[in-house]
Formats: C-alpha cells, structure tokens, sequence
C-alpha cells in the first residue's frame, strides 16, 4: 500500500469504527452509588444510570425490616415513572427491577421506606445516559 492509499484508508476505518461504536451503544454504563438520608432512615442506591429495565439495589440504615419502593422525576421535563417495588435481600438490603427511567438526562430518585422507624420519601439525583 502507498502513502497516498494509507492516508485514505486509515481515516476511513476510524470513521467506520467510530459509527460501529456509537451503533452499539457507545460505552458502557458503570453502576454508580448513590446515598440520601431522610428523617429516620439512610439509603445507598447501586445501578447504572440508563434507559431501559435495570436492577438497582439498595441498603437500609438502620437495617430493620421495611416496605421499600423507588421511582423517578425528571423535574424539568414533568416526567415521573411508576413505582417499583422492591424485594428483600438480605437484613437491610433490597433489590428492584423495572424501567427506572425513561430518557437521558437529569432524574431524581424517591425511594419510598415504611418502616418501624417510621415513614420517608428520600431523594436522590442522578445523570441518565442511553
């Protein structure tokens, strides 16, 4: 192959390298974690931040049995979810699966605890990507 040929093949299979990524959906999402407290519980939340069904799991403190359920709001957009309940998993670890939400951007995540401690909605905000 030529210099010439080279010059125009290699910025070619970058380009159709980079169309193939993008196609698959670019780079994966990392699980994040992401904490809040309310009046008589704690919360950390693991998932990855995207569309689509996802599993997020969450600890509760303090580590006492409760009804924990989670949804999101995107503010901005006047966008909210359904409720997902979520299992038991262990003493003070729960775990949800559903759509959590529907679209990039900035969301907001109730979680819902019904507890002997008492009762909380708890937020917490993060970034959606595809």
């Amino acid at each position: 192959m030529t210099r010439r040929h080279a010059f125009v093949v290699l910025p070619v299979m970058l380009l159709a390298a980079g169309i193939l990524w993008l196609l698959r959906g670019g780079e994966a999402q990392e699980p994040v974690e992401l904490t809040g407290r309310g009046a008589h519980y704690a919360v950390v939340i693991v998932l990855e931040p995207r569309t689509g069904p996802l599993q997020a799991r969450i600890a509760l403190d303090p580590a006492t049995p409760a009804e924990v359920s989670l949804f999101g709001v995107m503010p901005h957009m006047g966008h909210t979810t359904s409720e997902i309940a979520a299992k038991g998993d262990g003493a003070g670890r729960y775990v949800a699966r559903g759509e959590l939400f529907t679209m990039p951007g900035v969301w907001e995540i109730r979680v819902g605890v019904r507890g002997a401690s008492g009762t909380d909605v708890i937020k917490v905000n993060t970034i959606v990507g595809d």
